[in-house]
């Protein structure tokens, strides 16, 4: 009985670990994509800009688009309804309000 609770927790987490946060090489841009469902308002926070938020484009009822230049490292997060998000990403690093960032490292 524990065995398959274990195994049905497993296929859970699987199941809703799917990708939510992508991004395209584009040329000189990268297209940075987040999935959301029931999200009203995106805004996607970066380095690039100070760290200003700036509206995300919605593609259809779940997925949300950002388009920066391709080339440099940043750092960035969402605010989704108002509220922080930090989606799953490679790398991260502590900011300075006891939170995290996401990094986009180029080359790596």
């Amino acid at each position: 009985m524990t065995t398959l609770r274990i195994g049905l927790a497993m296929a859970l987490i699987a199941l809703c670990g799917c990708s939510t946060h992508y991004y395209e090489v584009r040329g000189g841009n990268i297209d940075i994509y987040l999935k959301q469902e029931n999200a009203r308002e995106v805004h996607f926070v970066a380095s690039l800009n100070h760290f200003r938020p700036r509206p995300s484009l919605r593609l259809d009822g779940d997925t949300w688009v950002n388009r920066v230049k391709a080339g440099s490292e940043f750092r960035y997060f969402y605010l989704i309804d108002g509220e922080v998000f930090l989606p799953d990403c490679k790398y991260k690093e502590n900011d300075d309000f006891g939170s995290q960032n996401c990094i986009f490292a180029p080359d790596a």
